[in-house]
């Protein structure tokens, strides 16, 4: 008995040392994650009160503040008069910070180039404490006067911003932001900007033209005095996109532009098409074509333009036009699409033959060799004004229904184009990328194509499997927050290279994560404040890859690589 209570006093005594050793090994969670700190000013560092800050799980792809990948809905908070916010989490992990307030762009921690710094919690380091920078808004206002310096009510007014541009890119052009129209006053704004640079653009008639007027009366406009319109016209007032005036924004800056409209006379084009398409139901339905202008220098969707009545069997006339390229769309055979570029040249009249026309363009069919068959949308960029055509497969399956094929995804596209070289390249962010072009009644070089009028063949091999690469970014063996992560193909601006440039940014503990990347040979690089240094231009970019880390990336490879960051 004596022998057994000695046994178990230490087996007593055992037990609350072996716990202690186990409590040592493996620290209970912290119950409480905080992320703690100033909402300030980015351009006077003086508190943002009352801003409002939410907390989500930050999507793996942070790309993009408008990605859509994380949740809907997150942890709240509103600052105190001070900027000074307390946001306590339910869990550790990687939180998509974001911050609003009245006067100010809502924007993401560190946010630059719609790339920001998720806040990364854990139970080592269950609380940080942040200065967040928040821009106040910039704005756009103008008014739109005629001749007689009168308002010109409800003008479309559209507000182009330039895009980021990559080392191996071309200069991204300008695309279209958003539009407005003029109140009776004609007056605009566009309010909430982010620093960067914009144009603006008028599109509008004169009330007074015969134009104008029929389509209120619903007739065909007379030749008149008053068949007059207004040309396309960007700040300052130039019809050609080059010589507008680049409105390049800061934080709070407000830039006024206003526009004087000089009428011009109108050009009408008579189109010759089919006097009707295939029956339907026993009825021949009439062909209507959509005639958009594309020459707006937005790389956005056209400005669409209204048709008018038929004048004639087989004709209709299309008036209160201003000389620019037109991309025209007309129903076809089947009801396929085909689209066709006119250049309208100043003068009263122009007859257009649809057919004729369209010969005149390169009809290009796309084969996915590779058994692709999940929707995908193709592309081709015009490398000289860089004007973009594409084409989604999607718009091929619905067509294939209405067939009543309803056993097959079809997987064959087409397009037309003007003649001219392009470059190729697959739409969307799916699992396929391209691998090599052949063509038939073309020139390829790599991933460009070179096509004249008629009938073009492409044939597109894709492959499925991206790589991947993530790591944490240091400088001296700390974690740097907010530095410029790139993965730049060895090949950069070999036209024969299908490998694309991929970025990324650190988040508060140093690591960056690198996705879809076309399996290749590349140059790993970080930053420190990248985006304060002139790392587009290609002497200064070869400086930092000469202190990369070579990456030989396999089709689904994920990699796990470290690097120390470069000084700006």
């Amino acid at each position: 008995m004596i022998r057994f209570i000695i046994h178990l006093s230490l087996l007593l005594i055992a037990v609350p040392c072996w716990v202690a050793r186990a409590g040592e090994r493996a620290p209970a969670s912290p119950s409480v994650y905080r992320i703690t700190g100033t909402v300030i000013s980015s351009v006077d560092e003086s508190p943002v009160a009352h801003a409002h800050l939410n907390a989500t799980i930050a999507p793996r792809d942070r790309s993009s503040r408008f990605s859509g990948n994380g949740p809907a809905s997150g942890v709240s908070i509103d600052a105190d008069e001070h900027g000074r916010f307390v946001l306590t989490l339910p869990s550790p992990g990687s939180w998509h910070l974001t911050a609003s307030a009245t006067g100010f762009v809502t924007e993401a921690y560190e946010e630059h180039d719609n790339y920001s710094s998720a806040v990364v919690l854990r139970a080592s380091e269950p609380s940080i404490d942040l200065r967040f920078k928040l821009s106040p808004e910039a704005e756009i206002t103008g008014t739109v006067l005629d001749e007689a310096g009168e308002a010109v009510r409800a003008a479309l007014v559209t507000l182009q911003r330039r895009g980021s541009t990559l080392p191996d890119q071309e200069d991204q052009p300008f695309r279209n932001r958003m539009n407005t129209q003029t109140d009776d006053r004609g007056v605009f704004e566009f309010v909430g900007l982010t620093a960067g640079d914009y144009r603006v653009l008028v599109d509008a008639k004169p009330w007074y033209s015969s134009t104008n007027q029929a389509r209120s009366q619903g007739n065909t406009p007379s030749d008149s005095a008053l068949d007059v319109t207004y040309q396309l016209t960007w700040f300052p007032g130039v019809d050609d996109p080059a010589q507008a005036e680049i409105l390049s924004l800061r934080p709070a800056d407000i830039r006024r532009t206003d526009f004087h409209m000089v009428p011009i006379p109108a050009v009408h084009l008579q189109l010759t098409v089919p006097a009707s398409s295939e029956p339907v139901a026993g009825r021949s339905i009439p062909f209507f074509p959509v005639l958009e202008r594309i020459d707006n220098g937005g790389n956005g969707p056209g400005l669409g333009q209204s048709t008018f009545g038929r004048t004639g069997s087989g004709q209709i006339d299309i008036g209160g036009l201003a000389p620019g390229v037109y991309r025209m769309r007309l129903p076809g055979q089947e009801q396929q699409a085909h689209a066709t570029v006119i250049e309208i040249a100043p003068g009263s009249s122009r007859v257009v033959d649809a057919a004729a026309a369209s010969a005149e363009m390169a009809h290009i069919a796309v084969d996915l060799s590779d058994g692709e068959e999940r929707p995908v949308g193709v592309e081709l960029r015009n490398t000289e004004n860089d004007r973009r055509f594409t084409s989604f497969q999607t718009n091929m399956f619905l067509l294939a229904r209405t067939r009543g094929d309803s056993q097959q995804t079809p997987r064959n596209i087409s397009l037309d184009v003007p003649p001219g070289h392009y470059e190729v390249s697959l739409m969307g962010r799916g699992e396929a990328y391209l691998t090599g072009i052949a063509a038939k009644g073309a020139e390829v070089s790599g991933r460009f194509i070179t096509v004249r009028p008629g009938d073009t063949t492409l044939i597109l091999h894709t492959a499925k499997g991206h790589a991947s690469a993530s790591g944490i970014a240091s400088i001296a063996g700390k974690p740097v927050v907010g530095a410029m992560v790139l993965l730049v193909p060895a090949g950069l601006n070999d036209p024969g290279s299908f490998t694309r440039m991929v970025q990324d940014q650190t988040n508060t503990d140093g690591s960056f994560d690198l996705n879809n990347i076309i399996p290749g040979q590349y140059i790993l690089i970080a930053i420190d404040q990248g985006w304060k240094s002139n790392w587009k231009d290609a002497t200064t970019l070869q400086r930092y890859l000469t202190q990369g880390i070579p990456l030989d990336l396999h089709a689904d490879m994920k990699i796990k690589q470290d690097i120390s960051a470069q000084e700006p």
